[in-house]
């Protein structure tokens, strides 16, 4: 599959990546993975966002009229340079070698600078057959509320598994073992990853 980021910060839980494309995060909840010598490390991103490359200052409106005009970036590519789309990714799991996935953090983060790479469909197939990782992700204290996190992975995962409705009940069902005490959360949920 393709190259999709460079990671810029990294910690035992997730990692921060700067994108290669301007504007184009990967796709909120897509699973993602990073290659560290003989180990796969599986992520699911977590939070995407276009900033100035300048922390202190916002970017600022390029275009005269109240619709975005790529032509403008175009003629200007030096506009370009003062952006950057980074993403957040959570750690799911990892691999060793040929050995099984599991689906617990890895013992140690993916180091700075590596290459995060986007999954295929087998290999989201073969990650996502087991779901003890849902757990993980329920427990995100990020940008956006663990339960969306979780909805928008599961939409990414049921897309990639090629629409397979037997995958997406057992999903639910995990997630309603999972939030059995949090009717709230779980109706949110289940509401959002309905096909």
């Amino acid at each position: 599959m393709e190259r999709i980021g460079e990671i810029v910060e990294t910690n035992s839980l997730g990692f921060i990546a700067e994108s290669f494309d301007l504007h184009r995060p990967p796709a909120l909840g897509s699973l993602v993975r990073v290659n560290v010598d003989d180990r796969v490390i599986y992520a699911v991103v977590s939070f995407g966002a276009t900033t100035s490359i300048d922390p202190g200052r916002r970017p600022v409106r390029r275009s005269t009229d109240d619709v975005f005009d790529e032509a403008v970036y175009r003629e200007h590519p030096q506009l370009e340079r003062t952006l950057r789309t980074e993403f957040r990714a959570i750690l799911v799991g990892f691999r060793e070698g040929e050995g099984p996935v599991r689906q617990v953090l890895p013992p140690q983060p993916p180091p700075l600078h590596y290459s995060v790479w986007e999954c295929d469909p087998e290999e989201v197939r073969v990650f996502t057959e087991r779901r003890p990782y849902f757990r993980l992700l329920l427990h995100v204290d990020g940008e956006l509320p663990a339960d969306q996190l979780l909805a928008a992975h599961i939409r990414a995962a049921y897309a990639a598994r090629g629409d397979d409705l037997g995958w997406l009940e057992a999903a639910a069902q995990e997630v309603a073992m999972l939030l059995r005490d949090d009717y709230d959360r779980l109706m949110s949920v289940l509401q959002s990853i309905e096909p």
